[in-house]
């Protein structure tokens, strides 16, 4: 059975273009993962799926507070470290393939904000074959 994610933009330049889109993704899973990263962690483990290349199409990763110091890496902890400094939103093949050339199972966070940072992560995927 398929699940169905909606999600709407709202954009506006103050005193400037306003840009709204909306969009329907139907994915096969989804996994709502949510944790806190304690401060001082050093690749903090989170996985994120269990299938092969291609299968996540969405992923959106949110804090209760951002920071260049709030940190994840994908799949290895040899990868080049992406701030978490606003919340992020990637869909489709192509934006989820940004993060690596491998498929992302696991996102590996650090934090050396001085504080804890509860993560929200919304997975949505193909089915794992």
């Amino acid at each position: 059975m398929s699940e169905t994610i909606n999600w709407t933009l709202n954009v506006q330049v103050v005193g400037g273009p306003k840009i709204s889109t909306s969009q329907t993704i139907t994915v096969d899973a989804y996994d709502k993962i949510e944790v806190v990263i304690p401060q001082d962690a050093e690749n903090e483990d989170i996985e994120i799926q269990p299938g092969g290349p291609g299968q996540v199409q969405f992923l959106l990763i949110r804090s209760d507070q951002y920071d260049d110091n709030l940190t994840y890496k994908v799949n290895v902890d040899t990868a080049t470290p992406i701030k978490l400094d606003a919340q992020q939103l990637l869909m489709g093949d192509g934006a989820v393939g940004l993060l690596s050339e491998e498929a992302p199972g696991k996102l590996l966070f650090s934090n050396a904000m001085g504080a804890d940072a509860s993560i929200e992560i919304l997975v949505g995927r193909k089915a794992t074959t």
